[in-house]
């Protein structure tokens, strides 16, 4: 679908909801991913969540527990770093920042070829960790598997609708009667759903719009040539639109990794052949979701790097670790937005309130400052307000 098609479709779509609110979602899903919907059955149940781990596997619900407690973990380790009130006198002036946590968000989880539980965990737990009373969780019906329903019970996800598409953002930004508005929608998913939360923004926050997932790998002649290969399959495996990049200064890495990968996915991936630090300016430029470091002393180069989503460091470091296990959101950059924005973590869902407090008389020396700027832009009221408390002066 082209641009201006894409975006008036969408847009038609949000309108729909707006009006007819449930039958939309309904009419919608029938249309979109040719499931039946009843009212009823918007909302998933109590005792479904509950009994989803009954039909997850011990080694999945394991690795789920598992994966669930690092990313926990890790972002427990990023809130206590965070200054979340301070206060400090500035001249004559208290000011100060009090951090609170946004009320209540919606997470979207993608359906398409797969399924993942992953991105329950990896968008969901941060947010609790923050704070966020309220969690809504959204997803295609036909990709509500168990495992996900698992996923969203170990994250503490409040409530889950099974409805997908840009239907379901546009539920989450104006509501209907089983669906409360949210204010914030996070979570990846296609050109649909990325231009439906385009156009939602503004009445709702949103956490990026995420593009085709990427990643880039730096490899010297030390790094094994089946990790490389092994690392862009897996990179290509996301989506035909995923890209992935090789730059290395081995000729025997260049050619034997290009002869390796299978012909169908060649159009996804390119080959650089050039020397380690030209390499890692063109990665900045590049500003990939995923970087590799396969080269001898990587942390020491870490700080060479500028634009990256994730840096995952040494030979035996891929990119999936940080898909499934180490504890940092997947949830990062693409489309080379990495050189202003970074990836989901607690501080996605804390907002910032500024904290000024004039003490008695302190505006004697500071008023007739202010009231200056005040007037010279043309502010009488505002001039005034500061005047009063001065005194009249």
């Amino acid at each position: 679908m082209k641009g201006n098609t894409l975006i008036a479709s969408i847009k038609g779509i949000i309108s729909k909801i707006k009006l007819r609110g449930d039958k939309a979602l309904i009419f919608y899903s029938k249309k979109f991913d040719n499931y039946t919907l009843f009212p009823k059955k918007i909302r998933v149940s109590k005792s479904e969540i509950q009994n989803s781990s009954k039909k997850v596997d011990n080694l999945l619900k394991k690795a789920l527990e598992k994966a669930a407690e690092n990313i926990k973990n890790f972002h427990l380790a990023e809130l206590n770093n965070l200054n979340l009130y301070w206060k400090i006198k500035n001249g004559k002036i208290f000011v100060g920042q009090l951090c609170s946590a946004i009320e209540r968000i919606g997470i979207y989880v993608p359906g398409g070829r797969f399924s993942y539980p992953s991105t329950v965990l990896m968008t969901a737990i941060p947010a609790k960790v923050a704070g966020v009373k309220k969690i809504a969780m959204v997803t295609p019906p036909n990709k509500l598997t168990p495992a996900v329903l698992y996923a969203a019970k170990l994250a503490g996800v409040d409530e889950i609708y099974r409805v997908g598409g840009p239907q379901a953002i546009a539920a989450l930004a104006y509501g209907t009667k089983t669906i409360a508005p949210v204010d914030l929608i996070i979570g990846p998913g296609n050109a649909y759903v990325n231009e439906a939360k385009r156009q939602v923004f503004g009445k709702v926050g949103i956490d990026s719009l995420a593009g085709p997932s990427e990643v880039a790998i730096i490899a010297d002649k030390g790094a094994d040539v089946s990790y490389i290969v092994a690392d862009l399959m897996a990179q290509s495996e996301h989506d035909p639109d995923a890209k992935a990049f090789l730059y290395t200064d081995s000729k025997k890495i260049f050619s034997q990794v290009k002869n390796l990968i299978p012909k169908g996915l060649k159009g996804q991936i390119k080959f650089i052949l050039c020397p380690i630090p030209k390499a890692l300016n063109l990665v900045n430029s590049l500003a990939p979701e995923h970087l590799e470091l396969m080269i001898k002393g990587a942390d020491k180069l870490i700080n060479k790097i500028k634009n990256a989503g994730a840096i995952f460091s040494g030979y035996k470091t891929p990119t999936a670790l940080g898909d499934y296990w180490a504890g940092p959101s997947h949830v990062l950059p693409t489309g080379r937005t990495s050189r202003f924005s970074s990836g989901l973590s607690v501080q996605t869902f804390i907002k910032r309130t500024s904290y000024v407090s004039f003490q008695e008389g302190s505006l004697k020396e500071d008023g007739v400052y202010i009231q200056k700027l005040a007037e010279t832009e043309g502010l009488k009221s505002h001039r005034e307000s500061v005047k009063l408390r001065n005194g009249g002066k």
